[in-house]
C-alpha cells in the first residue's frame, strides 16, 4: 500500500535513486551538466553557490556518463559529503545550467512526482521477480515490469491521474479494464479501414454474448441509431473526464449515445493508450484517446493518424512481402478506425491538439495473432531491463540461448539494425523504432526476427523518394536524408542500444568499444552485400564521424506544456562525435 510499509518507503528510496541516476547521466548526454572524472569510475559535477555532487559512473562512447544508483553524495560549500537520492534536489541545485523559467521547473517537478509514484510502484513488482523470472515473460506480462524511457527524466509524469487512475489503468499496478461504448451519428464520426465498412471490428472486442448483449443494449437505449450509427469504444478514464463534458451538447441531443461497459478485459500496454486484449490475446490490440500529458506530449489520437493509419500498413506489408531481405520483419498494422472531431474546437483554427484529439479508436494487429507456437514478442526497450539486484534479463537470454555473446549480439543486430537500415536505404523509409514500438522475436532465447507496430508519427519517407502519386507511403511526411537517418540513430542506437553497452561490460566483461565494432561489423556486412544501394549508402551514412546530437529533456525545457497547436519537437544539443565511426 503506498506510504503505508517499511517496503514501500524502500521503493521509494529506490525509485528516486534510479531517477536521480538517470537524470545526472541524461542531462550530462544532452551537454546540459559536465562532470569531470575523478579516477576510473569516480565522478565529480560542480554546480553553482558551491554544490558538489560525486557518484560511480562509466564513461558513454555517445557522451555522458552511465551513474551507478547507489552512493551518489552531495556536499555545499566546505560541509561533508552526505547521501543524496532526490532528482528533484539535482534539478533545483542545477536551474542556472538548465537555463529554465520557473514556471517550467514547476511543470517539469510535478510530472516527475508523478513519475516517482509510479517508479516506486514498479519496483515494489520488481521486489517478486528476480531477472531469471522476468526472462520467462513476454508481451504485455512483461511490459508490466519493465522501467519507462530511458531518455526522458519526466517519464511516467501522466498529468491528470491519481492514485485511483494508477491502480486501475497503468500497466506497473497490473491493471484491467473493460471498455466503454457510444454509439454515434455517422454525420460526426469519421472511419477507416475495416471500421468504414461497417461493425466488423467490434467483434475484435466483445466475443459473440458480448456483442449481442451490446447490440440489444443500443437498440433498448438509441433504436434510432441501430442501424445507422458507428459504435465507438472509449476509455472508462476519457468518458468520465473529458468526452461526457466535451461532448455533452451532442449526448443531450441524442446524435451520440452512452451505452455502458461491454466486451473483452484489456490490459495497458506501455503506451498506456494502446491497450492487449487478455481474453483473446490473439484479438486487436485497441489504441484509444487519452488526455493526459505523459511522456512528453498529451496523448490523444490525431484524426489524421486514424484516416491513414491502415492504409499505411496495406502498403508497408506489401512492400515488406516483397522484398527477400526483409523476410523476418513482421508488420503490426492498422485494421480501422474511428474519429470523432469536436465541432467547436475545430473550428478554432489554432486550438490545442490535446482539444482536438478527443475522442477516437484504432483496432491494431496483435503480435500473438502473428507468432508461432515456439515464438515469443520481447520489447526492445527489455533489452536495458535490470531486476533490482542489478542483473540485466539480457545475461539470462544469453545463458540460455547456448549461443556466445558475440553470436547472440550478431543475431541481434542482423534482425534489427540492419533491416531497419535496409528499409531505409533501398525504400526510403525511416522508421522511429524505439523501445516500444520495435518487438523482438525470440525462438528459444535467440533474436529471429522483429515486429513494427505504430506508423503513425513514426514512420517518414526520404522527401528524395517518392511512391505512387496518392498512395500511402507517398503521403507519409517527407525529410531530408540527414533528418530520416535519426530515425534508426537516434530512434534504436542512442535510445535503445547506448544503454545496452554498459549491461553487457558489467555483466559480461565485454568493453563498449567491442559491442561497437560488432554493430559496425553487422552493418558493413550489409553494404557489402548491397553495392548496388552505394549511393544510399553515402548520402545515409551511419559510420560518419559526427552526427546531431538530439535532446528530449532540453526541448522539455524550453516549451510549456499546456498544449499548442502542434505537439512539440525535440531540439539539438552539441554535436555528437559518432562512436560507429571508427574502423
Amino acid at each position: 500500500m503506498i506510504g503505508a510499509s517499511d517496503d514501500w518507503r524502500e521503493a521509494w528510496r529506490l525509485a528516486n535513486a534510479r531517477r536521480l541516476a538517470q537524470a545526472i547521466g541524461e542531462l550530462s548526454f544532452e551537454g546540459l551538466l559536465a562532470p569531470e572524472r575523478l579516477d576510473d569510475d569516480r565522478f565529480r559535477l560542480s554546480l553553482g553557490d558551491a554544490i558538489e555532487y560525486r557518484f560511480h559512473a562509466r564513461a558513454s562512447a555517445w557522451g555522458g556518463v552511465h551513474v551507478e544508483r547507489e552512493g551518489i553524495e552531495r556536499r555545499v560549500g566546505a560541509s561533508e559529503f552526505s547521501p543524496v537520492d532526490s532528482p528533484l534536489q539535482l534539478l533545483f541545485d542545477a536551474r542556472e545550467q538548465l537555463g529554465a523559467t520557473p514556471e517550467l521547473l514547476s511543470e517539469w517537478f510535478t510530472e516527475i512526482h508523478n513519475g516517482l509514484l509510479a517508479e516506486a510502484q514498479q519496483c515494489e513488482a520488481l521486489r517478486e521477480r528476480d531477472a531469471a523470472a522476468l526472462a520467462e515473460l513476454d508481451g504485455v506480462s512483461l511490459e508490466r515490469c519493465l522501467d519507462g524511457h530511458p531518455k526522458l527524466i519526466a517519464h511516467r509524469g501522466r498529468i491528470g491521474w491519481g492514485v485511483d487512475a494508477l491502480r486501475a489503468y497503468a500497466p506497473e499496478f497490473e491493471g484491467e479494464l473493460r471498455l466503454q461504448w457510444l454509439v454515434v451519428d455517422p454525420e460526426l464520426a469519421r472511419s477507416s479501414g475495416a471500421a468504414a465498412r461497417g461493425r466488423e471490428l467490434v467483434s475484435e472486442s466483445c466475443d459473440e454474448r458480448e456483442q449481442a448483449r451490446l447490440l440489444e443494449r443500443l437498440a433498448t437505449r438509441a433504436p434510432a441509431l441501430a442501424g445507422p450509427g458507428v459504435l465507438v469504444p472509449v476509455h472508462p478514464w476519457q468518458w468520465q473526464h473529458h468526452v461526457a463534458a466535451h461532448y455533452g451538447r451532442w449526448l443531450g441531443s441524442g446524435a451520440i449515445v452512452a451505452l455502458g461497459s461491454f466486451g473483452d478485459r484489456y490490459a495497458p500496454r506501455l503506451s498506456l493508450r494502446t491497450l492487449a486484449n487478455l481474453d483473446r490475446p490473439e484479438r486487436a490490440d485497441l489504441k484509444l484517446a487519452l488526455t493526459i500529458l505523459n511522456t512528453s506530449c498529451w496523448r490523444g489520437l490525431p484524426g489524421r493518424d486514424i484516416a491513414r493509419g491502415s492504409g499505411i500498413a496495406v502498403a508497408l506489408r506489401a512492400l515488406v512481402a516483397a522484398d527477400p531481405n526483409l523476410a523476418k520483419v513482421r508488420i503490426l498494422g492498422d485494421l480501422g478506425g474511428v474519429h470523432v472531431p469536436h465541432p467547436d474546437f475545430e473550428a478554432l483554427d489554432t486550438a490545442p491538439y490535446r482539444v482536438r484529439e478527443l475522442l477516437g479508436a484504432i483496432w491494431r494487429t496483435s503480435a500473438r495473432s502473428q507468432l508461432a507456437r515456439d515464438e515469443a514478442e520481447i520489447p526492445a526497450a527489455a533489452l536495458h531491463q535490470r531486476d533490482l539486484a542489478g542483473t540485466p534479463l539480457l545475461r539470462v537470454w544469453v545463458e540460455r540461448s547456448g549461443l556466445s555473446l558475440s553470436a547472440w549480439l550478431s543475431a541481434l543486430f542482423e534482425h534489427t539494425a540492419v533491416p531497419l537500415y535496409h528499409l531505409l536505404c533501398a525504400h526510403g523509409l525511416g522508421v522511429i523504432a524505439h523501445g516500444q514500438n520495435l518487438g523482438l522475436i525470440f525462438v528459444q532465447n535467440r533474436p529471429t526476427g522483429i515486429v513494427l507496430r505504430d506508423f503513425h508519427g513514426d514512420l517518414r519517407r526520404r522527401e528524395s523518394v517518392r511512391f505512387a502519386p496518392g498512395s500511402a507511403l507517398d503521403q507519409l511526411t517527407g525529410l531530408p536524408d540527414e533528418h530520416v537517418l535519426h530515425d534508426l540513430y537516434t530512434g534504436y542506437f542512442v535510445s535503445v542500444l547506448r544503454f545496452v553497452a554498459p549491461l553487457l561490460e558489467r555483466s559480461f566483461g565485454l568493453a563498449e568499444a567491442e559491442f561497437l565494432a560488432l554493430l559496425r561489423r553487422s552493418l558493413r556486412r550489409y553494404q557489402d552485400a548491397h553495392p548496388e544501394l552505394h549511393e544510399a549508402f553515402e548520402r545515409l551514412d551511419l559510420l560518419q564521424p559526427t552526427m546531431a546530437r538530439i535532446c528530449l529533456n532540453r526541448a522539455r525545457l524550453r516549451v510549456n506544456h499546456g498544449g499548442g497547436a502542434l505537439r512539440p519537437l525535440p531540439v539539438l544539443g552539441p554535436p555528437l562525435q559518432n562512436p560507429l565511426s571508427g574502423q
